[in-house]
């Protein structure tokens, strides 16, 4: 059997209680040779917490499972996988699916139904073990916050500020905290926060990390409340989610917050910070930012000078422009040279140039032809409908099992199976087997005709319509007034790159 071998630290703790990741590796080596198995890759360096999978080496392992390279997946324990119940039980049936087993070094469980009960207990031990350390640790911080001490790892990098370990509070920098109040004062009677970033950046003045000043950092330094002296902890909270990211930091109740006493000298008097709140939320201002006409190719036009996006912008309440962004925001250091592109010359030609394509006789005929491969392949459809019933029906299996060992309650196994026979009733309708009509290929007045209804259909296009058309042909436009580029894709069976160049009119 072809075996993969994984290995997983996340503490020192785990070192010196022998589950090193040489430790592991050995083992998981020692046992694979006992059993015969050929180990065709082995991932051993995922130094990472088991309260995610969202890890490298898993995400490498669980590849090599869906590719079919591998018969076994071997672990030195089951909570080297993973701590979390839920993830495991995710990892069990992903692997059952690609028909890979999972086995364990310190750990023997069969494939039964007791052994799925060990192996669910085991899981929930060590996610229970895990939430008890993380409490254990939010208490302490919850303590030291209300003693007057910073907790661990809470702001210790604001500018304006240095940390000090002794006593868990912070110092004020001298320079520093001139900047703060500056920003404030200058903010609240009226700069700009592009102005105040220049002017920073002009004189030479360094970020706390020693870098320049963006408007993002100005921005977020008017915001905290911090430089009043009021120090809070636990405003917000971690909460996980599903998809590529695993945690979403949400706000928590005022009730929950945690003012910790004495631990941030003020810098900025209340009465400053509160009239640069006022302003940062200042109706007037925020509507002064808004786009008040359409811009067609928004996100999609390029500086053919510097490659930065252009936007749009209006001169004289009527004449709309296409213009980079770096040539009037950002730091003045990297402003462009560009000039203004006119946006109804360019969103003309651009549409022209889409127009022309679509229309072609050679990319109407592929697209029937295309149109014709999916109308003969509902049997396809029924058969990818019938695999996904005989899915369904081994999940309301393994449903049942969970209840029978107690795993979940009655109203969660109702909610569950009624969700399973709802998808099956509506896949019951897929998995019948459909007459497939394949459409004629049009003679050469036909296919002139859908031509002339295509170019009359793009000329008129507008809104939503237009914006699908772009984002299906995949446009990009690099612009200049010099003239602009058009790239883009037709989506058939073999893409086709569309590759253009289109003159815009300039003033």
């Amino acid at each position: 059997m072809r075996c993969v071998i994984y290995a997983r630290v996340s503490t020192d703790a785990q070192e010196r209680e022998g589950t090193s990741l040489d430790t592991q590796e050995a083992a998981c080596t020692e046992y694979a040779r006992k059993e015969g198995w050929t180990v065709v890759e082995e991932v051993l360096r995922d130094t990472a917490s088991g309260f995610t999978l969202e890890r490298p080496g898993m995400e490498r392992v669980r590849a090599l499972a869906a590719s079919g390279k591998v018969d076994v997946i071997l672990a030195h324990a089951l909570d080297r996988l993973s701590r979390k119940q839920t993830h495991v039980a995710i990892l069990v049936e992903e692997m059952e699916q690609h028909g890979v087993a999972l086995r364990f070094v310190t750990e023997d469980f069969e494939d039964t139904a007791t052994g799925q009960l060990l192996r669910s207990v085991k899981a929930f031990a060590a996610e229970f073990e895990r939430e008890k350390i993380a409490e254990r640790t939010m208490r302490g911080k919850a303590a030291r916050a209300r003693s007057g001490r910073l907790p661990q790892g809470t702001g210790r990098g604001l500018y304006g500020y240095s940390y000090d370990p002794s006593t868990g509070k912070r110092t004020v920098v001298t320079e520093q905290a001139k900047v703060v109040r500056r920003l404030f004062t200058e903010f609240a009677t009226g700069s700009s926060i592009m102005g105040l970033c220049n002017a920073l950046n002009d004189e030479g003045i360094p970020t706390f990390a020693g870098g320049r000043w963006s408007p993002a950092t100005v921005f977020h330094l008017l915001q905290r409340e911090t430089y009043t002296g009021r120090t809070l902890y636990r405003k917000t909270k971690a909460t996980p989610r599903k998809g590529s990211r695993p945690r979403r930091v949400e706000p928590r109740n005022e009730a929950d917050w945690i003012e910790v006493p004495g631990a941030t000298p003020a810098v900025v008097p209340r009465e400053l910070f509160e009239a640069a709140q006022a302003r940062l939320r200042d109706p007037e201002r925020l509507r002064s930012g808004r786009r008040k006409w359409n811009y067609l190719l928004s996100g999609r036009v390029r500086c053919r000078a510097c490659g930065r996006a252009m936007v749009g912008q209006t001169q004289h309440q009527k004449y709309r422009y296409y213009r980079c962004r770096a040539a009037f925001a950002g730091p003045k250091h990297e402003r462009c040279e560009s000039k203004y592109v006119r946006a109804d010359g360019l969103e003309d030609a651009v549409r022209a140039a889409a127009t022309e394509v679509l229309s072609r006789p050679e990319i109407v005929l592929e697209e029937i032809r295309r149109q014709s491969t999916v109308a003969v392949s509902p049997q396809n459809e029924a058969a990818r409908a019938k695999r996904r019933l005989g899915e369904l029906e081994a999940q309301r299996g393994r449903l049942l099992r969970l209840f029978q060992l107690g795993e979940i309650d009655e109203p969660h196994l109702r909610r569950e199976a009624g969700l399973i026979r709802a998808e099956q009733e509506r896949l019951a309708e897929q998995a019948k087997p459909v007459m497939a009509t394949v459409p004629e290929l049009p003679d050469s007045e036909g296919l002139r005709a859908m031509c002339d209804a295509i170019r009359e259909w793009v000329d008129s296009a507008e809104g939503e319509d237009m914006n699908l058309l772009l984002d299906a042909l995949q446009i990009r436009v690099d612009a200049s007034r010099d003239g602009s580029e058009l790239r883009g894709v037709i989506p058939s069976s073999a893409p086709t790159d569309v590759h253009a160049d289109v003159c815009s009119m300039v003033m």
